[in-house]
């Protein structure tokens, strides 16, 4: 069952207050009507309202005061003033000091009504815009980049520099690299901190919905608009929009953003007039733009447009020396989130092991698993380097690492390296023993973890 809005109606004079309630509820709205301040604030206690309706003048007080309660500070519920013709600057003033609106009696019921699905619009944009900012802060403040490699520091100096600018932010790199995480950190060191942070998956937006979800649409601008609904870049007023996996937006849908990002212009579906917006952009991709350009699935004046300031993530692959603090940050997260309990312990054998694996799936992959580990393995256990190949299986080190590609050569060394690293992990690490099951002198074995990049195994 849909959830009805509720208004709280505050009128003294009973015919209009009975008449009002039931033109609402004709609406259909959920309404609680009352006579004085009195009832009204012992109703707010409860916290059961979307909107307070309520007259200027009441018997034991002014309807302005409504403003002070908790649930209109704390939740953000709008208040709408009614108002006698002798009563408009107080209306005015009410107005300033917060109130959404002000209604002049005699009351027409379709301003009523109209006025009456703003506010509730009104107030639910506010809980949302509190929402991500609150996301958005769980997601900078208590989420910092992890990595002192040196490919870690450069994208951390590299958002440092642009960050307080206002120029638009090509974030790139593959699946499960942080890009939203970076996309993060530039609003969250940029002038509009303060400011809505939206994400917006393109690839979960269909193309018939692109200006709806983009930019809102008004009541009955077609079938299933059942009410007003701002858009994502309404949303982000002031703030920051990013644009994940952008490259999946069709090339139409490509030509309607370029506009707005142009003109910074746009109008809600079924609405005439035009708006402006101020955002800032932060695109992000998992894919070669530019040779998507080329290959004309995007187009070359939006790749543009977006690319002012390219940002890329690196791959896990390519600062493993970051695995150690990754482990910890990553393992403690998740510790805590499952109930607490011991921190990680790591095996050296078994870091190795990540030392030496490719990560396809990047931070993604290692959070994954790290979560399967927690929840399996024992109490008070560490994770061993058998312990991890289990949880990979035999998706580790395996050809599909050079699939496509024929090089007998590069087929040969991937094989090479994986039946090295099954040895170390039968033999829980030890170099003589796994020298033993290869056949090999243990110095020649040297020679080959060398050649691979696995780390010293302890004996």
């Amino acid at each position: 069952m849909t959830k009805r809005d509720r208004i709280l109606l505050v009128e003294d004079e009973e015919f209009v207050r009975k008449s009002m309630q039931a033109l609402l509820v004709q609406e259909g709205f959920e309404v609680a009507a009352v006579a004085d301040l009195a009832s009204a604030r012992e109703h707010s206690r409860q916290g059961l309202s979307d909107l307070v309706l309520t007259d200027l003048r009441l018997p034991d007080g002014q309807g302005a005061e409504l403003l002070e309660l908790d649930e209109v500070g704390r939740d953000g519920v709008p208040i709408v003033i009614l108002t006698g013709h002798g009563t408009v600057d107080q209306a005015v003033d009410a107005m300033k000091s917060g109130a959404f609106d002000f209604l002049q009696k005699p009351i027409e019921p379709d301003q009523l009504v109209l006025v009456v699905r703003r506010a509730l619009e009104h107030g639910r944009l506010g809980r949302e815009v509190r929402r991500l900012r609150e996301a958005a802060g769980r997601r900078t403040g208590g989420h910092p980049l992890v990595g002192s490699s040196t490919g870690m520091e450069r994208v951390r100096h590299m958002i440092r520099q642009v960050a307080p600018t206002e120029t638009t932010v090509l974030v790139s790199g593959e699946s499960g690299t942080g890009k939203e995480l970076v996309s993060a950190q530039v609003h969250a060191n940029s002038k509009r901190a303060e400011g809505a942070f939206v994400v917006v998956n393109c690839a979960a937006v269909p193309e018939a919905l692109f200006e709806s979800e983009f930019f809102g649409h008004r009541r009955g601008a077609f079938s299933g608009a059942h009410i007003d609904r701002e858009g994502r870049f309404a949303e982000a007023e002031g703030g920051t929009l990013v644009l994940d996996e952008v490259q999946s937006l069709g090339l139409d849908v490509q030509a309607k953003l370029l506009r707005v990002l142009e003109s910074g212009e746009f109008q809600m579906v079924g609405e005439s007039r035009t708006r402006r917006v101020d955002v800032r952009i932060v695109a992000a991709t998992n894919t070669d733009l530019e040779r998507l350009v080329t290959e004309g699935g995007f187009r070359s004046d939006l790749y543009w447009r977006l690319n002012v300031f390219p940002l890329a993530v690196p791959p896990l692959r390519e600062h493993r020396e970051d695995l150690p603090e990754l482990v910890d940050d990553l393992g403690t997260r998740i510790v805590a989130r499952l109930g607490g309990g011991s921190p990680f312990a790591i095996e050296a054998a078994a870091l190795d092991l990540m030392q030496a694996y490719d990560w396809p799936g990047n931070v993604r992959e290692l959070r994954n698993l790290l979560e399967r580990a927690a929840i399996l393995a024992p109490p008070g256990g560490s994770l061993s380097a058998a312990f991890l190949d289990d949880l990979l299986g035999k998706t580790r080190f395996t050809v599909s690492a050079v699939a496509g590609d024929l090089n007998l050569k590069k087929r040969l060394e991937v094989v090479e390296r994986e039946t090295i690293l099954e040895a170390l992990t039968r033999t829980g690490g030890s170099k003589k023993d796994a020298a033993g099951l290869l056949g090999l002198d243990p110095k020649n074995l040297s020679y080959y973890l060398r050649k691979h990049a696995v780390g010293d195994v302890p004996t």
